[in-house]
């Protein structure tokens, strides 16, 4: 009799140990205003069997002069969106839109973007909306309020929120959105303006400090990866601009930089990738190497508790495409499965 329930006991524990298979859809985002898909666009959707595109549909924004919230980046289609793939418009909404508008206009805006939602996404049908907000604590209760307002607009849609590493951490604090599922964003992890951070858009070192929670988070979550990358300028050791797509690989070659540990050095006055540089600027290169990706993919994988997933990569760009290789970008998303 003990014999069994020592076996037993092993056979269960085994059991428990192993990892159980996650269902999970391929996801990408197109973050860009005019809808045009290049031909290595297309093949990358195809060849990595993609099966939803995130569309910024508009950015919502504050105008100061104007008080008053406006639109920027609406998108503009120049062909028809894929019909092979489920479509979500994603509308991003800037914290101050939440900080300097007034409670009474909240219902006001709720219906402005309905309206202008519509308006933008021409006849493309959809059967959910995201909204990609970096709320804090005191915009917390503005925000939660316009999403609950938006559901009674699109009271058949399903609604899904961004969510930063912070909000994981700090869910008792910055609050749970009234959304059907969250979007975990793996990415931005530091503060991308501080000039001794070695990279804002990747630390696996640094997003172990908000993990310990993940798997009590009480939403269902997605996830989305960084394929993009930049570069990060400063001037007299303050953030100066950034330059999308400015990588180590280019930034190596130039005459007047001085390669010092993930830093350069500006040695003269130039101008250089669109913008004049002076002598004793300094330029950090971030971006994200393919072994450092499936390497978090695995810590996610492991860690999330939602069984059933999107798992998704920001953004499809020809760039970024050619950066990875579509063969590199499928062992990525085979890598959660």
């Amino acid at each position: 009799m003990r014999f069994c329930f020592i076996f037993l006991f092993i056979i269960f524990q085994s059991c428990q140990k192993e990892t159980s298979p996650k269902e999970v859809t391929r996801g990408i985002y197109y973050w860009k205003s005019v809808f045009k898909l290049s031909p290595n666009e297309k093949t990358t959707l195809d060849s990595c069997h993609i099966q939803k595109l995130y569309v910024k549909a508009f950015d919502l924004d504050w105008d100061y002069s104007k008080k008053q919230f406006i639109t920027k980046a609406n998108i503009h289609f120049e062909e028809n969106l894929p019909k092979s793939l489920v479509l979500i418009p994603t509308i991003f909404i800037t914290n101050q839109v939440l900080s300097q508008i007034s409670e009474e206009k909240l219902n006001d805006l709720a219906d402005f973007i309905q309206t202008h939602l519509v308006l933008v996404w021409k006849k493309n049908t959809f059967d959910e909306i995201q909204f990609d907000c970096d709320w804090t604590i005191s915009t917390r209760q503005k925000y939660f309020y316009l999403l609950r307002q938006l559901k009674k607009n699109f009271p058949q849609k399903t609604f899904s929120a961004t969510i930063r590493l912070h909000q994981i951490k700090f869910a008792h604090k910055t609050g749970i959105p009234p959304v059907e599922r969250g979007m975990l964003m793996f990415y931005n992890m530091s503060n991308w303006k501080k000039p001794q951070i070695k990279n804002s858009i990747y630390d696996l070192e640094a997003a172990s400090q908000y993990l310990g929670t993940l798997d009590k988070y009480p939403m269902p979550l997605d996830i989305v990866f960084p394929i993009f990358r930049w570069a990060i300028i400063y001037r007299n050791k303050t953030f100066f601009t950034v330059i999308n797509n400015l990588d180590n690989q280019l930034l190596s070659k130039q005459k007047f930089l001085e390669k010092n540990h993930n830093t350069y050095n500006v040695l003269q006055d130039t101008f250089a990738f669109g913008i004049s540089l002076r002598k004793g600027d300094f330029i950090r290169a971030e971006e994200v190497g393919f072994d450092e990706i499936i390497k978090g993919s695995a810590t996610l994988r492991e860690k999330i508790s939602t069984q059933k997933l999107t798992f998704a990569l920001y953004h499809l760009d020809q760039s970024n495409i050619s950066f990875y290789g579509n063969e590199k970008l499928s062992q990525i998303y085979a890598s959660f499965e």
